[in-house]
């Protein structure tokens, strides 16, 4: 631990020293603090760093709690080649059906022109300059995909056969372009958008839905005849593509994930007359969505740091489903009771030239490991809860709220710091206010607990407050959020022994 020494000083000289330092206060906008602090006046009021022993850690896939659901969004794509990271494969699984039944159609009047597939692109992470294959295939019948189940990122489904492929940039799905004469011209941008094989259309049209089992009488027989589809990249790439699977609210071209049927059909006015439409087959309520993610960090620096136990003087943090650092502070047990005024875990990241194609996670969560109950639950008193009085007029559900002051952000409203690494490459920092824990840790009221850090697309954790109601729900990170991102975003941070960049916990304290 390092502690500002008190030196003896003259009456004079100590009077003169109180007056300077009550007229510069530590501010936030500088990387030194948060919040308005009292003068350090060395006397009554100290500023310290604390050791912070760092290991690394990887997530069991298998293990991971992050479920995909409806309204997240969903990766395709290939990353094969991260430096520091490995590799990362992702593809996504999918329903769409028609938005009521029976749905009507009139097989042998309808004529088969095209049929696409068109993915709601939301975005790109990683290199968007190098081409992928799309590839689309038809999930197994015997696959059990069903709307009333989520699914772990582990998840993998049996395909039926190849239905189309199509190569796209990522970098150019931001285009405009247009789409003609079905049934009218109309600009659209931001799709993913890959032609299926005629036959896979002509059994659509060939779909009844006259009686109890045809196709297009329900959903559940529907599915008997189509499961849904499979979607992955097959060649190249170095990133991934994100998906939204469904939105309230469309573009001006009606443009979301759905299934368009182009076909030609005679005109019941006019004899020998042709006329076309389509059909559009969008993401119900009734549908599934699961999206598949694989990492592989053989023979990247991630891998040889999970494979150590030592103390780390780089850690290595991926969003789910990724990885994690064990945090201990030891130096805080020597702690003696008195007004904490800033408790706050610094660290920042170890400049690569990957950094600007791999970007850092959208989310950084530290949270605590309760040895009694061995489970892990959120910092406590780190979390304003609010409560919600459910119909029952029983039942109350807890949320963190949206502005919770645990890290610090920057004036653009993002959870890191820009700063200058000791060799002038701009990295970034992030700032955990642990102040509230500390405070009640030095009262001698909590105990000491280790901590995990992580980049969590999504997690439910109960309250860490002694306090806290009893019988509350776990509280949702990162709140107020229906866009939950999996696999976008990485770091790799100084850890606790890094020569020029530790991790460290500041703390400003007065004495009583």
């Amino acid at each position: 631990m390092k502690r500002t020494l008190i030196l003896s000083v003259s009456i004079t000289t100590l009077v003169a020293a109180l007056f300077l330092f009550s007229c510069s206060k530590i501010n936030v906008a500088t990387e030194l603090g948060q919040n308005i602090l009292p003068p350090i006046d060395n006397v009554h009021t100290f500023d310290t760093t604390i050791d912070v022993t760092t290991t690394n850690g990887q997530f069991a896939l298998d293990a991971d709690s992050f479920r995909t659901g409806l309204a997240f969004y969903q990766m395709i794509g290939k990353i094969s080649s991260d430096p520091l990271f490995g590799k990362t494969n992702a593809q996504m699984y999918l329903q769409l059906s028609p938005t009521a039944y029976p749905f009507k159609n009139v097989p042998g009047k309808l004529y088969l022109d095209s049929v696409v597939l068109v993915l709601k692109h939301a975005g790109t992470y990683g290199d968007t300059t190098i081409p992928q294959t799309i590839q689309v295939s038809e999930i197994s019948q015997s696959a059990q995909f069903r709307v009333d189940s989520s699914y772990l990122l582990s998840q993998t489904f049996p395909t039926a056969g190849v239905l189309g492929t199509a190569t796209v940039i990522p970098a150019n799905l931001k285009d405009s372009f247009q789409v003609l004469n079905y049934p009218s011209t109309y600009t659209t941008a931001h799709e993913i958008r890959v032609k299926l094989d005629n036959s896979f259309g002509q059994r659509l049209l060939a779909y009844d839905s006259a009686g109890a089992s045809a196709p297009y009488h329900s959903d559940s027989t529907f599915r008997t005849f189509f499961k849904g589809f499979a979607i992955q990249s097959t060649g190249g790439g170095n990133g991934l593509m994100v998906v939204r699977p469904s939105s309230s609210s469309t573009d001006s071209s009606g443009s979301q994930t759905r299934l368009l049927v182009y076909y030609k059909y005679d005109d019941p006015t006019t004899a020998g007359k042709i006329d076309t439409s389509f059909a559009s087959i969008a993401l119900g309520t009734n549908d599934a969505v699961a999206s598949n993610i694989q990492r592989d960090y053989t023979g990247s620096p991630a891998a040889t740091a999970f494979a150590s136990t030592s103390p780390a003087s780089l850690l290595y943090i991926q969003t789910t489903p990724g990885s994690y650092a064990n945090l201990k502070i030891p130096g805080l047990k020597g702690f003696s009771n008195c007004i904490v005024h800033l408790a706050e875990l610094q660290m920042e990241s170890v400049y690569d030239v990957s950094d600007t194609l791999f970007g850092p996670p959208q989310n950084m969560l530290v949270d605590v490991f309760d040895s009694t109950a061995m489970a892990f639950k959120l910092m406590p008193y780190a979390f304003p809860i609010t409560s919600q009085l459910q119909s029952d007029g029983k039942t109350y559900y807890f949320s963190i709220s949206s502005s919770t002051g645990f890290y610090s952000t920057n004036t653009a409203g993002q959870t890191y710091y820009y700063k200058k690494d000791p060799s002038g490459n701009l990295v970034k920092q992030w700032r955990f206010n642990l102040t509230p824990y500390v405070q009640k840790y030095v009262n001698g009221l909590i105990p000491l607990y280790n901590m995990r850090l992580y980049a969590p697309a999504y997690t439910k954790l109960p309250a860490g407050d002694v306090n806290a109601i009893s019988g509350t729900q776990p509280l949702v990170f990162p709140a107020g959020s229906t866009t939950y991102t999996p696999a976008v975003g990485r770091v790799r941070l100084g850890g606790g022994n890094h020569p020029t960049q530790r991790m460290k916990l500041r703390i400003v304290y007065s004495k009583l």
